[in-house]
């Protein structure tokens, strides 16, 4: 009896593997064709459709419960390309029968090879007889935009239409259905019998709320947040409606996007009698984050994020923060553990990418799918908001992102949400300290030449989602809406806590420098900035400030006694809103009295390749001739005198059109490398003899977009008297000069001067 058991018992096994081998399987087959494009020649962010046809060259057809899915990417999926959004399947493909999967699509400028991969693999996969087939690519290339240069009247003009469009749709706006008569909100299909609403004549009721259907709380709280970020008061009428609208609604039954959109219209406003309201909001946010106290079902992928029911998104952690944001500018309490949690889940949401995600629960969100622009944007805003520096790996991750999917005619990885992705970019850069060049762009002049070209002759914005949000969204980028503090904020910009000479010696004079700003309300105080040495005080500097000051350097010389490892610091003594922000420190090496005033590890040069070395981070191509200095635009607008164009970070950066990061002696070093010779023959300020030393070139690269802009440092610097640029002439290698045995460009950070300056290189 166990004999015959045990041979059934293998017999079954053996069957249960052998059966499938004659199994008839279908066969999905795509090819170079199967690609096609609605507008084969589009221009950049226009809206086509791309078909994927498949054909089934098999011998079975997937039962009734197989969808045959299709991925779409612009780019082969190896090279973790935006992944497009598809809906559509198909469904029942018979032997010999080809059908196709419709896709909408918004193509960025220039080339893009769009990968489809039929039945990928995943708990939706059909078993085939051949997987070797199904994928194919196409290439597609759209016609980029150039969008026409704008005035500050322009800029002006635009939001002032928008406000005006804004204000004559406060009331209620409805499309009835011809078919079955049922009103409908603003959408393009009936809810009731699914006829076409399409070019649908609009009902409107004026009214005090903005009703367009979808809920009259969120969309008035966000009309108003777009008149206000304008200029509108309280004084004016329609504000005044909506405001006591938001007052008279139940706020004990609100979920979190209504608390969160209602909280920075009342911080605008600044009424002290809303300030229980708004503290309420905020404590309901801080009771709302996720996940619910004690739930042992709880998603830990879920914590510090706030959403629909129980699943933490994206879009709502953007709505949050920046009412959470706003809230603390009104100095309203928010427990320190909110700040915390809310930071960890947006770093847990970004990808090796560099690109945020919707969640890390749901596959993709009900608008696109992996990472997209709207949420890189609002990663990178509210980590911001969290108080992360921008040099914070994962920000400078999400800034790369950017740059390699820069545009302005589409939400990167969606086909909706343009303005609201506009918006979150303003929102991460206007935040203090301000950036005001984003993946290399100006970013606040490129979005306003789009904005003012793509305005409707009525005021509003086109938006995919709706013209009424995009145009709420367009007027608060445009009016760089940021909930301003309500207080004074003096901070300590991270890292510009410097010194000079970078390898100091005992008994030798070192400059202390830090660069502070006021990230809140203007003041006319003098400040005390208190610097130390190992918690020993060096020396309290005093700092003037007033109301039109924004930025400004902070400077004492110290002299140390001992040698070895030091930590200094500086800290602002002063009680504003936010001590968290006073304060910076470093660590340098004191280097024994004897020791060479030269920095070897400055000079000594580094081969990198043949006839190509490295001193600091300055690049030296002995073939070229030439030397390359990383380094930032300082000052772009046209409205600043200058006398230097360039310096080093310690050097004064009020007056110089280029930041280079590096350290002076590196440039000189690697300048005498190439057997320049410094001249050194200028004295003092103004000395009116000709600058002597080696005759040098000077240009300017940089990225924007794809290309590579160069232009000499000439063409940079505009003479207001003239209206040209700087006459055509050579720049001189003059060497500074030597005090004391070192270099006084060491010491200044002077390099590159317009006017005859001796510590200059």
């Amino acid at each position: 009896m166990r004999r015959l058991v045990s041979f059934t018992l293998r017999l079954f096994f053996v069957l249960l593997f052998v059966v499938p081998t004659y199994a008839q399987l279908p066969d999905f087959q795509v090819d170079a064709t199967s690609i096609t494009f609605s507008n084969p020649n589009p221009v950049e962010g226009e809206e086509i459709t791309i078909w994927v046809e498949v054909k089934n060259v098999g011998e079975a057809t997937p039962t009734m419960n197989e969808d045959l899915r299709v991925d779409l990417y612009e780019g082969e999926r190896g090279t973790k390309p935006l992944q497009v959004l598809v809906n559509d399947i198909i469904l029942d493909l018979k032997v010999g029968e080809t059908d196709r999967v419709s896709i909408q699509w918004q193509p960025p400028a220039g080339k893009t090879e769009i990968y489809a991969y039929v039945n990928p693999s995943g708990e939706k996969h059909i078993q085939e007889s051949d997987n070797t087939n199904n994928v194919t690519h196409a290439v597609i290339t759209a016609t980029p935009i150039t969008f026409p240069q704008v005035t500050p009247e322009e800029i002006q003009e635009a939001i002032d239409r928008g406000v005006t469009w804004i204000e004559s749709r406060q009331g209620k706006s409805s499309r009835t259905c011809l078919q079955c008569g049922v009103e409908n909100q603003i959408i393009l299909t009936c809810f009731n019998c699914n006829a076409s609403l399409k070019g649908l004549a609009e009902n409107f009721v004026p009214g005090s709320k903005w009703n367009f259907g979808e809920d009259p709380l969120q969309e008035t709280a966000l009309a108003l947040q777009a008149l206000l970020a304008s200029g509108r008061t309280t004084t004016d009428y329609s504000v005044q409606k909506g405001v006591t609208f938001l007052l008279e609604q139940d706020w004990n039954t609100l979920d979190v996007y209504q608390y969160a959109v209602l909280i920075p219209v009342l911080v605008a406003i600044r009424n002290p009698e809303y300030k229980s309201n708004a503290q309420f909001a905020v404590n309901q946010l801080v009771k709302k984050q996720l996940p619910v106290k004690g739930n042992e079902f709880a998603d830990p992928r879920d914590d510090g994020g706030w959403g629909y029911g129980l699943s933490a998104d994206g879009a709502h952690m953007n709505m949050v923060i920046y009412a959470l944001y706003a809230a603390k500018q009104w100095g309203l309490e928010i427990p320190e553990q909110t700040w915390e949690r809310a930071e960890k889940w947006i770093r847990r949401n970004q990808t090796d990418t560099g690109g945020w995600l919707y969640n890390l629960v749901d596959n993709g969100s009900p608008w696109a799918i992996g990472v997209y622009g709207s949420m890189t944007a609002t990663g990178l805003w509210a980590l911001r908001a969290c108080g992360v520096s921008t040099e914070d790996v994962q920000i400078q991750d999400g800034v790369d992102w950017l740059e390699r999917h820069w545009s302005l005619t589409r939400n990167p990885g969606c086909n909706s949400w343009l303005y609201y992705y506009l918006l979150s970019l303003q929102r991460f850069c206007d935040i203090p300290p301000k950036v005001k060049t984003l993946a290399g762009r100006d970013w606040y002049d490129e979005i306003c030449r789009m904005m003012v070209a793509r305005q409707h002759p009525d005021g509003r914005w086109h938006g995919a989602e709706s013209d009424f949000l995009a145009t709420c969204f367009a007027v608060m980028t445009l009016s760089r809406a940021l909930v301003g503090p309500t207080e004074p904020n003096i901070a300590v910009i991270p890292q510009t806590l410097r010194f000079s000479p970078p390898s100091p010696r005992v008994g030798e004079a070192v400059r202390l420098s830090a660069t502070l700003t006021n990230n809140g309300t203007p003041i006319d105080e003098t400040l005390k900035v208190k610097f130390f040495a190992d918690d020993e005080e060096i020396e309290t500097a005093e700092v003037f400030w007033t109301s039109a000051l924004n930025e400004t350097v902070v400077t004492v010389d110290w002299v140390p006694k001992q040698e070895g490892d030091t930590t200094v610091s500086v800290q602002v003594d002063f009680n504003d809103s936010d001590s968290s922000d006073n304060s910076d420190s470093t660590t340098l090496t004191v280097h024994p009295k004897s020791t060479s005033p030269t920095d070897t590890a400055l000079v000594k040069p580094k081969e990198i390749s043949e006839g190509v070395y490295q001193v600091g981070n300055v690049v030296l191509d002995t073939n070229k001739k030439e030397v390359v200095i990383p380094g930032e635009i300082n000052i772009a607008t046209g409205d600043t005198t200058i006398e230097f164009f360039a310096c080093g970070l310690l050097g004064p950066s009020h007056e110089s059109i280029l930041m280079l990061n590096t350290e002076p002696l590196s440039i000189f070093v690697a300048l005498g490398l190439l057997e320049l010779k410094p001249g050194m023959n200028l004295e003092a300020q103004g000395d009116p003899r000709d600058p002597e030393g080696s005759n040098v070139q000077v240009w300017v690269e940089w990225k924007q977009g794809d290309k590579v802009v160069s232009k000499t440092a000439r063409e940079l610097v505009w003479n207001k008297f003239t209206k040209q640029p700087m006459e055509k002439t050579h720049w001189v290698f003059t060497g500074g000069r030597i005090r004391t045995n070192q270099l006084t460009s060491q010491l200044t950070h002077n390099i590159i001067a317009v006017h005859r300056d001796p510590d200059s290189i």
